[in-house]
């Protein structure tokens, strides 16, 4: 029997039957994937005012179900772009179509008063007027900004392969968000946080589903999840910023082997939160605290933790590793630290280790 490797898996057989299907291969869209009706192809118009591309992209998503494709190349836009529901925008990768914000809005929006359902951002980067070295305005734009009417919840959103940076406030900022997932996206040097979930007056987050995404030197939180329930955070990656990961009052939320490096303050920040997971967390040259659990949060699992370098020449070693206040509940085991813990709270410990 012949055998054949998986680069020749991926290019012959396989990548045939995905294109035949109009699948995605390696987040690229296919020109198969978009229906005959309702799909837009736009081009850049060079037009450095912003005027001419935005008026182009928001003419293209003027009716819901459209599917509206950005070649490659810097499109400027001096207002936000604004998403309804049913629809898709799709570049041609992060590295070849970028959308420039030449104005002072968010680059991606909604329409706060409706509901925002079955949406798709794809394949571009977003890039904002924000210098990381000036003060963040108090309120700031986002990259992508979705947050629906008081009553409604985003269903469906679906973020990847994308690139946000250079934005006042968040990268990603979405409200509400139900059986959604963001892929592939990174977030880089942004006035507020990384990615940014919370909740309207009537509805929390829940069914989220974070993949392999990446944060870098943004001026708050890599990842902050505020009134977020079962969902998960896999293989992410936080440079930089006050804390890697800030979960707020947060229900059976698991993160599973994500890392936080060269921070200021905690690394694993968990506030009034319960069932929550912390499986194979990493800390790298972190400067204060590791892994925080607040009084309230309870049933807390921690297993397999990892505290790597933690103090340089310029990084000092983390004070503690693990800190829990008391009124906190936590299982812990297979725990790797050189920093002390300071556990006050209701601690299990499993194999001794913590």
């Amino acid at each position: 029997m012949t055998s054949q490797n998986r680069r020749g898996l991926i290019t012959g057989t396989l990548a045939g039957a995905g294109l035949a299907a109009g699948g995605m291969i390696f987040g690229q869209p296919t020109a198969a994937l978009a229906a005959s009706e309702g799909l837009v192809v736009i081009t850049p118009s060079g037009d450095p005012t912003g005027v001419t591309d935005h008026a182009a992209i928001q003419d293209a998503l003027s009716e819901v179900n459209r599917q509206v494709l950005l070649s490659a190349g810097e499109f400027r836009i001096n207002q936000p772009i604004v998403v309804r529901s049913n629809q898709r925008l799709i570049g041609a990768g992060a590295q070849a179509t970028k959308i420039i914000q030449v104005g002072t809005g968010h680059g991606i929006t909604s329409v706060s008063s409706s509901a925002i359902n079955y949406v798709t951002i794809a394949g571009l980067s977003l890039i904002g007027q924000y210098v990381p070295t000036d003060t963040p305005p108090a309120d700031g734009p986002s990259g992508i900004h979705l947050a629906p009417g008081p009553a409604e919840g985003p269903s469906n959103i679906t973020i990847e392969d994308c690139v946000v940076k250079n934005w006042g406030d968040c990268g990603v900022h979405l409200t509400a968000v139900i059986a959604s997932r963001i892929t592939r996206v990174q977030s880089v040097k942004n006035g507020g946080n990384g990615f940014y979930v919370t909740k309207t007056a009537t509805a929390a987050a829940t069914s989220l589903s974070f993949e392999a995404c990446y944060v870098l030197g943004n001026r708050k939180n890599g990842y902050e999840l505020d009134y977020v329930s079962y969902s998960t955070l896999n293989a992410c990656a936080v440079d930089g910023g006050l804390r890697g990961y800030a979960l707020y009052n947060c229900s059976a939320v698991t993160l599973t082997s994500c890392g936080a490096e060269v921070f200021t303050d905690v690394g694993f920040l968990l506030r009034n939160s319960r069932g929550c997971s912390l499986f194979s967390p990493y800390t790298f040259k972190g400067a204060k605290t590791g892994i925080h659990i607040g009084a309230s949060t309870v049933n807390v699992t921690i297993g397999g933790a990892v505290q790597s370098d933690p103090a340089s020449a310029t990084v000092p070693a983390l004070t503690n590793f693990i800190v829990s206040e008391a009124g906190s509940s936590a299982v812990l085991w297979g725990v790797t630290r050189t920093s002390p813990n300071a556990l006050a709270g209701k601690t299990t410990n499993l194999d001794g280790t913590a």
